[in-house]
């Protein structure tokens, strides 16, 4: 049976890795005779970016591409994503160490309850670390939108997954 943590570990990595991998090949894109317009391409992936990162139902933020975003907003949500990754990737690389070490200790014969305890918390700690830098990032790109984009994305955020109406034009 697979463990609750290994699942969202995965599910978090593969995300993560995703979510680098979409701006870089639209950067590589650009530079093809496709018939889309490059900053079109950015603006795609900076919102699926975000969306990625923290991957399924985790990510408030999710709807960012159906709203009018002025190619300024655009370009700092970006730049708060991007500033965002590396940081991200560290603390998960810590967070799957520590999974690491109780996988070990719960198979080790001298199971140590004390030990397991201090690795449980540490697990949690780094958790809630990794949620606090999300919620401050999406706090960074609230502070972006106007507040008609705001309510905007609280409406679609309400409607919920599949309902969440058409997309806004592009600037």
């Amino acid at each position: 049976m697979k463990n609750l943590f290994d699942i969202t570990s995965k599910r978090f990595l593969a995300a993560s890795a995703l979510a680098l991998a979409v701006p870089l090949s639209a950067m590589a894109f650009q530079g093809g005779k496709g018939g889309c317009d490059a900053r079109d391409g950015m603006r795609g992936a900076s919102m699926k970016q975000g969306a990625m990162m923290h991957g399924g139902g985790m990510m408030p933020m999710r709807g960012l591409h159906r709203l009018n975003l002025s190619e300024a907003q655009d370009d700092k949500i970006f730049e708060i994503m991007h500033a965002q990754a590396p940081k991200m990737r560290e603390q998960m690389k810590s967070l799957r160490k520590s999974e690491d070490e109780l996988r070990a200790l719960k198979a080790a014969p001298d199971f140590s309850e004390a030990k397991a305890k201090q690795v449980v918390d540490r697990i949690a700690g780094q958790r809630a670390d990794m949620e606090m830098a999300r919620l401050q990032t999406e706090r960074q790109i609230m502070g972006l939108l106007t507040p008609e984009q705001q309510k905007q994305l609280a409406d679609m955020q309400q409607r919920g997954p599949g309902k969440r109406g058409e997309r806004g034009p592009r600037s």
